[in-house]
């Protein structure tokens, strides 16, 4: 794949955005657009007309005009996902799938299976496993620099009607059943980056609390307390949820050699023992975009290397039936 690479992004909401963005920062500019929201397209054309100006559209996805593209980024609700992958993945085009994966298991076994029979490269979004503490914590773990480790713990939280400002929360897809809304399935990050620090180990044990306990106006749960003992003898947790009035989100590992502390909010990987407090990676001034950047880099990488991700449909799928089956 190079930069002549024919690509389609589904979906022309925040997230669709951004990455057509990133793309035309990355030099891609063979970038068609699809939704079936006419009315997002001429609102972004209307926002930025000197770039958007030059959107390339089409009127409808079929595998026959799928069939013009190599890559598509699919950015549309969650409950489109798997309908929407399928046509691009009978059409033989790469995917790159907007976490979560889907909002149910129908027809994901078969995604899967075409996927494999093609032969094409699959990504689910996963940007905050490129975020550089993030990063430096999964190395200093794989280092074994922390000892034995017992527990990792990540939370997670911001009030709903926050997340778009521009948009109403009611309407979003976050406060439906139907089109897989709920802190779980949104924040599907925290548990991705728990079982990923863990190397992925068999869960021995998980139990699931969550409810509706707000007063805001939606289907959904909108906290969660979820536990996990690994077969590994690890014990992990994630705490989510819509109602923080302050952004929250962090990390805490405990080690036999100390505990590894991240905060969002900070940008700073702490070690913290008995008797001392030690800085061991920091970050300043960061542009929180480039974790979306460095993700369609590394997409891109292995397309190129036509090697899979470490996100493909099947790591993906065994996250999603985890926070499913609950």
């Amino acid at each position: 794949m190079n930069k002549k690479s024919k690509i389609l992004i589904v979906g022309l909401g925040s997230i669709g955005q951004r990455h057509y963005n990133n793309l035309i920062k990355l030099g891609y500019k063979d970038i068609t657009v699809f939704d079936v929201d006419e009315k997002k397209i001429t609102f972004q054309q209307a926002q930025d007309e000197k770039r958007l100006k030059d959107y390339k559209t089409i009127r409808r996805i079929t595998v026959s005009e799928l069939k013009k593209f190599d890559v598509i980024f699919i950015c549309n609700p969650n409950n489109v996902h798997i309908k929407t992958a399928l046509l691009c993945a009978q059409a033989g085009c790469h995917l790159f799938i907007e976490k979560p994966l889907s909002h149910n298991f129908n027809n994901i076994d078969k995604l899967i299976e075409i996927c494999q029979k093609k032969k094409l490269i699959t990504m689910v979004g996963c940007n905050m496993r490129f975020h550089p503490c993030l990063k430096f914590i999964k190395n200093y773990l794989e280092q074994g620099k922390l000892g034995k480790v017992y527990s990792i713990s990540h939370e997670f939280g911001y009030y709903l009607p926050y997340w778009r400002p521009k948009q109403d929360y009611k309407k979003n897809y976050a406060a439906k059943k139907a089109t897989g809304g709920g802190i779980i399935l949104d924040d599907i990050h925290e548990f991705d980056l728990l079982f990923w620090l863990n190397n992925f180990a068999d869960i021995k044990q998980s139990k699931f609390v969550f409810d509706q306990v707000s007063n805001l106006k939606i289907e959904t749960e909108d906290i969660c307390l979820a536990a996990f003992k690994f077969k590994n003898n690890v014990v992990g947790s994630v705490k989510c949820d819509y109602l923080q009035q302050n952004y929250t989100r962090n990390c805490k590992v405990i080690g036999a050699k100390g505990n590894l502390e991240w905060d969002f909010n900070r940008n700073i990987v702490w070690l913290k023992s008995h008797d001392s407090s030690k800085k061991l990676f920091a970050i300043k001034n960061f542009d929180f975009n480039k974790v979306f950047i460095d993700e369609v880099k590394y997409f891109f990488s292995c397309l190129k290397k036509k090697q899979k991700t470490f996100n493909d449909l099947k790591t993906a799928d065994d996250v999603l039936k985890i926070c499913l089956k609950r």
